[in-house]
């Protein structure tokens, strides 16, 4: 459960589109996003592939601490410059804390990125490394 939650959490910064004007600058369509998630608990990499349709023509982060989002999860833009936003989010997690310094760049039809999330849980620390890329492919279906 808790792999298929981090899985899910990586591939959400990067397919959420929002009203904001600060955001990276993409090209609306249909995007393909591939996400690579390495932990030592796992015996190969989980590559998960989604599709999903993105209206707008930014990605921002204004919206993760709204819906869907924990609420007693902290959100914090470190930097967006140019064509690379940062970001960090920390949460309470049963029996402990989760924090993740994430990045992406963005070329308008392509978005690379990564980041590194940490967990400590009753006195044990585990990593997960998540690499992901995108590419759109396509207008959304009508």
């Amino acid at each position: 459960m808790m792999i298929r939650t981090f899985k899910l959490l990586g591939i959400l910064f990067l397919t959420i589109p929002a009203a904001h004007a600060e955001g990276l600058s993409i090209e609306p369509g249909l995007w393909e996003m591939t996400s690579t998630m390495q932990m030592p608990m796992l015996p190969e990499p989980q590559v998960t592939t989604v599709k999903e349709c993105i209206e707008k023509s930014e990605l921002s982060m204004d919206e993760l601490g709204g819906e869907g989002m924990d609420p007693t999860c902290t959100f914090e833009m470190n930097q967006l410059d140019g064509d690379t936003m940062s970001w960090t989010i920390s949460c309470p997690v049963e029996g402990g804390t989760m924090h993740g310094e994430w990045e992406a760049t963005s070329h308008g039809d392509t978005v690379t990125g990564g980041g590194l999330m940490t967990m400590s849980i009753q006195g044990q620390t585990m990593e997960m490394n998540m690499s992901w890329e995108g590419r759109r492919v396509g207008a959304c279906a009508p």
